[in-house]
């Protein structure tokens, strides 16, 4: 039997990125920390780009605290975004120069952020790392957490974390409530070419079938695509030849940059609003995509589970700066209440994004035109909603925070 005080379920960038926040802390490097994952090792490879995430300056700040960022080679900023609807005149644009800032984001290559967790995670003798490794069994306890693997190794963990993506093993075990509905909607994701350089903006275009979003790569005429239709649609565009693909594609941007040529293979996965209604229970706690998932059209999936896990560090870390238990029923729920209400606004403004822009009736149409055109002209407004976007406002961990400026 091997024991440890934490165990994290799932080696994937939440969890990985648990483990390091917990092995760095002031406090919580007293913990002995097992992290299982059924896949391999995120060994360094070259970026293959196949799935890319938007992250906002509050995970940056969080990354660049742990010594992950400054490793990252696939990472290109973008200083500008523009969101239109295909078939009439809505159309809001930001920049970053009129928020004060450099850059609006960065698209980052998963694989290689978790290959970066990882090296940083080896150096830390207190974690344990089993790649590989698929659970039989899991029983929870009021004090240890029990995990039974299907090679008969047996894990005994005071607190044990679901970070384990939106099948969650470790849910499903505890029989945690979850709201869901599906969005009817399949995401195709590639790498094109363009024929005129996307100058580091960022693009989305809203069609009648949802939402297409042109996302700027390092080179000046690749992007990352991520475009969101329906399943039948998304079936179609994986099944048709190279050059008819590229015409679909160029036609539905419109010719934003040019024609447009897919580069690497395409692919599809399935979008499903998926919310855990409880996210502790004994000694178990649910993070990152275990315990939500949401559209990717505004691109904040990965930010907000890096919030999460960086809340419960921060948390545990508090318990024990001030010798309490570092693990408590009272700490799990005010980790809950917190990062539920952060996940449950996300979800209510990307869902009426979605259903707002899916109405078809010219009225609907007039109507998000006119807003999105007087959300563009006001300022004030647009600087709120950037502020949310950049990961600069709300409820953030001490980590995310922006550094206050001096006078």
């Amino acid at each position: 039997m091997q024991t440890s005080d934490v165990l994290i379920v799932g080696g994937g960038s939440a969890g990985l990125t648990l483990a390091l926040l917990l092995a760095t802390g002031e406090h919580s490097q007293k913990l002995k920390i097992t992290l299982l994952e059924q896949g391999p090792a995120p060994e360094p490879t070259a970026p293959q780009l196949q799935r890319v995430s938007a992250l906002n300056q509050a995970s940056k700040r969080l990354l660049t605290a742990l010594g992950v960022w400054q490793g990252l080679t696939a990472n290109p900023a973008y200083q500008q975004m523009d969101v239109w609807e295909a078939d009439s005149f809505a159309r809001i644009q930001f920049d970053a120069h009129s928020q004060n800032e450099t850059e609006l984001g960065w698209i980052v290559d998963n694989q290689q952020l978790c290959q970066q967790l990882y090296q940083r995670l080896k150096q830390y003798p207190q974690v344990q790392c089993l790649f590989g490794c698929s659970i039989q069994q899991i029983n929870a306890g009021d004090e240890q957490n029990l995990v039974t693997l299907s090679d008969g190794t047996v894990l005994l963990a005071k607190l044990l974390v679901g970070a384990d993506g939106a099948e969650s093993k470790v849910r499903q075990s505890q029989q945690m409530p979850l709201a869901f509905w599906d969005y009817d909607h399949h995401a195709l994701v590639a790498v094109i070419k363009t024929q005129q350089p996307h100058g580091q903006c960022a693009r989305q275009v809203f069609l009648p079938t949802g939402p297409l979003a042109l996302l700027p790569l390092s080179e000046p005429h690749l992007c990352s695509i991520v475009w969101s239709t329906s399943p039948e649609h998304a079936a179609q565009l994986l099944a048709i030849e190279e050059q008819q693909f590229n015409q679909a594609l160029t036609a539905a941007t419109q010719s934003a940059l040019g024609v447009l040529q897919v580069q690497s293979a395409r692919q599809k996965y399935p979008l499903k609003m998926r919310y855990a209604t409880q996210w502790q229970q004994q000694q178990v706690v649910l993070v990152a995509d275990a315990a939500h998932t949401i559209h990717p059209l505004a691109g904040q999936g990965m930010n907000l589970g890096l919030m999460d896990v960086a809340a419960l560090a921060e948390l545990i870390n508090q318990q024990m700066a001030k010798n309490l238990p570092w693990v408590s029923q009272r700490m799990l729920r005010q980790y809950e209440r917190w990062r539920k209400a952060e996940a449950q606004q996300l979800i209510a403004a990307m869902e009426l994004f979605k259903r707002g822009f899916s109405l078809p009736s010219p009225l609907a149409k007039l109507v998000r035109a006119v807003g999105m055109k007087s959300t563009n002209q006001l300022p004030f407004l647009k600087q709120k909603i950037m502020a949310a976007a950049l990961g600069n406002s709300g409820d953030l961990p001490l980590l995310a925070r922006p550094v206050p400026v001096k006078d």
